[in-house]
């Protein structure tokens, strides 16, 4: 079971990893995995607010 203090890392690494340039196959986390869930939506938060500052949406 995560933590919530895990849970609450694990999108601003989600972030962090998509500013670096690295990809959702480099989530840390396995399938399944709550922590995995959170990343990957910190992950896509990045991902629009990237797309939507460039004027794709």
């Amino acid at each position: 079971m995560a933590t919530r203090a895990e849970l609450v890392v694990a999108p601003k690494e989600g972030r962090l990893a998509f500013e670096l340039g690295e990809g959702t196959g480099d989530c840390p986390y396995s399938p399944g995995d709550p922590l995995r869930a959170a990343w990957l939506r910190g992950f896509a938060a990045a991902r629009e607010e990237r797309a939507a500052a460039d004027g794709e949406g």
